[in-house]
């Protein structure tokens, strides 16, 4: 009954609080580490036992990773293997700059443990705030989300490598780390055979009995299953949780399972972030501002200078790098785990873990404004006078197009959608360009003939470089919204006449970006909505003309056309009085033998056939002249009850099958 409690008080400050945010526009986790604060020991003390709260933000994390994982494929992370040695490099370069920094006041071990500490980013919120900003495919999100998994694979060897700080080397390290990798190698083999043999099999079998309890079930248990089994392993949960979703995104189920999995995600992260707010006390922090906003300060500064930096040096452009360093410059979660350890060990004090709590939380809490004005910041920091190999990656070739393409079509981004612009371009002799930020791709690519560069389309060098003076058409097909931004104002300030084509997420975004200078906008869950209006007139038997003119209409006005679509008038019967029907022509029907023309269906009977099916043979669009034999089939539109009164004086079947 306590537990209930708890959650009764947490959720109503919750509300309260969040909505307050919400007004003033304050990102939603600040609201959740607020709650937290009231209502914790250091609050109002409204929660009594935090150790419940604790164990219900653990699910929360483990809910999380669970669902990014499922939105990613082993494929896509084998693609994110330059991300991911920056990640392996990240944490190397950390510890030591930060324990090159920290042996002017402490001992090597120390120095070295402050390093550990310092080199983990927070998984939780930095992955959350991506997500809720629609950043998780932007180059920097994905780049983000790799070096946040090797930071949690790291936390185990870090782990290990506490004692041997403390001269406690009763067991071997060495046996330690071999044994570690024997662990990794066993997750590795047992992840390849359960995405590709086990799980897809097993989830069939669930879903063929059409039980969405079992499902649900059944995919809960593999998590925890998989999750379990990686703890044992003496890796961590959070991995585990990973992993599951990686292995199910290798079948078919994975959209049922996300879809079904967002809102416990939702729910149980909240509590993760109300139980961050629960350790910080006020008072500690109002006694030691000054010096804990400065440590906070140089946390955020040294991370950003390490990852930017990093991530330049593994091929990838400035602006990328910058808001990659931007969204991984605070203390993670996981720092909380080794600083007990540390204080078990003797190489942290107790009067310094509250110090480390504040300078963690308060790094935590800068996230969200971070992340939010980074590509403002970003934007100032790549107007300065840079060297081009920083600016655009160590990837870039600097060979012009200048002089060899007139006309063309400058396609950014080379997912679905730019890959299906290519093909469309190549299909009829278009000259075409990509640029892409993935350098794998581009290298893949670029071996099997295809014309791509590597580079950031959002830098006047580049889109100077692709000759875009000279292009007729521009494509932006990327998910980044403040590159985006950028890429149409700088477009349109280059070449005022270029014709600009725009992919944007949300519906939100079309005003924004036609003010911008964008020609066209297209929206995916605008074009997901169209599609699924045009085929519900199709099947009510509209003709295809005037959908057409519908759809184009509704392209012209946007969303404002759908509200006034029941007050427009049009030559065709309404929706609700019309039908479409497959009729068999019996053998005795007078209709047999004589032709389309002949029979007058439009004029005298007041219905339209539009097509015979004769065996195997459809014919649409039947003429005049199409004679009508026993035993075809009639697909013929108009109003119900004209249809069944033909029915009965034509002697035709309403039942395909019979007569």
């Amino acid at each position: 009954m306590q537990i209930l409690a708890n959650i009764l008080i947490i959720f109503s400050i919750a509300i309260a609080v969040i909505y307050i945010c919400n007004r003033f526009k304050i990102p939603t986790i600040i609201g959740l580490l607020l709650t937290g604060l009231l209502v914790g020991p250091y609050g109002f003390q409204f929660v009594k036992t935090p150790d419940e709260v604790e164990l219900l933000s653990e699910i929360g994390i483990i809910t999380l990773l669970f669902t990014i994982g499922l939105e990613l494929s082993l494929e896509e992370i084998t693609s994110l293997k330059r991300a991911i040695v920056a990640g392996v490099l990240q944490v190397l370069v950390t510890i030591v700059i930060v324990a090159v920094i920290m042996l002017v006041w402490n001992s090597f071990s120390r120095s070295v443990f402050f390093g550990f500490i310092v080199s983990l980013s927070s998984t939780a919120i930095v992955l959350k705030i991506l997500q809720e900003y629609a950043l998780g495919d932007s180059p920097h999100g994905r780049i983000s989300l790799a070096i946040l998994i090797v930071q949690d694979i790291a936390i185990v060897p870090l782990m290990l490598f506490i004692p041997l700080l403390t001269g406690d080397v009763n067991h071997s390290i060495t046996t330690e780390m071999l044994l570690l990798l024997l662990k990794g190698g066993v997750v590795i083999v047992l992840v390849l055979v359960l995405a590709r043999y086990v799980i897809p099999k097993f989830l069939f079998e669930i879903a063929k009995t059409r039980s969405r309890e079992l499902f649900i079930i059944s995919v809960v248990t593999i998590c925890l299953a998989i999750t379990v089994a990686t703890y044992s392993l003496g890796l961590s949960i959070e991995l585990g949780a990973f992993l599951a979703g990686v292995i199910i995104a290798a079948s078919e189920y994975s959209g049922q399972t996300f879809s079904s999995m967002i809102p416990f995600r939702d729910l149980f992260t909240s509590f993760f972030f109300i139980s961050i707010g629960m350790l910080l006390d006020p008072s500690i922090v109002m006694l030691n501002i000054i010096t804990m906003s400065s440590l906070s300060l140089g946390v955020i500064a040294i991370k950003l200078f390490i990852v930017t930096v990093i991530v330049i040096v593994v091929g990838y452009p400035l602006r990328t790098a910058l808001l990659t360093g931007f969204a991984l410059a605070q203390i993670g979660e996981f720092s909380f785990i080794l600083a007990q350890i540390g204080i078990a060990n003797g190489l942290f004090k107790d009067s310094e873990y509250q110090l480390f709590l504040s300078v963690a939380i308060l790094s935590m809490a800068a996230t969200p404004f971070m992340i939010k004005y980074s590509s403002l910041i970003t934007d100032i920091i790549l107007k300065l006078p840079l060297p081009r190999a920083i600016v655009y990656g160590l990837a870039y070739t600097g060979n012009t197009y200048k002089d060899e393409m007139k006309d063309h079509i400058i396609i950014v981004g080379y997912g679905i959608n730019g890959k299906n612009v290519a093909i469309a371009a190549k299909s009829i002799n278009i000259p075409y360009i990509i640029i892409e930020m993935n350098p794998e791709t581009v290298k893949k690519e670029k071996r099997e003939g295809e014309n791509i560069i590597y580079g950031d389309a959002s830098q006047e060098d580049m889109l100077y470089h692709v000759n875009i003076e000279s292009a007729r058409v521009l494509v932006v097909a990327i998910a980044d919204r403040a590159a985006i931004k950028r890429v149409i104002v700088l477009a349109k300030r280059l070449n005022p006449n270029i014709h600009s084509i725009v992919r944007a997420r949300f519906v939100g975004d079309m005003k924004e970006l036609i003010e911008l200078g964008a020609d066209e906008v297209i929206p995916e869950e605008y074009e997901t909505s169209i599609e699924i209006f045009a085929r519900v007139l199709q099947y009510y038997g509209v003709p295809r003309n005037d959908i057409e003119t519908l759809v184009t209409s509704i392209r012209a006005k946007g969303y404002a056309m759908l509200r006034q679509l029941h007050n427009a008038s049009h030559d065709t019967i309404p929706i609700d009085e019309i039908d479409m029907q497959a009729i068999r022509v019996c053998s005795g029907s007078p209709v047999v033998g004589k032709s389309i023309g002949q029979m007058q269906f439009r004029k005298v009977h007041q219905f339209s056939v539009v097509a015979i099916k004769r065996g195997n043979i459809i014919v649409t669009n039947p003429g005049a002249d199409d004679v009508i034999e026993g035993d075809d089939i009639l697909y013929v539109v108009g109003k119900r009850e004209i249809i069944a009164k033909a029915v009965a004086v034509l002697q035709l079947s309403q039942k395909a099958n019979s007569c």
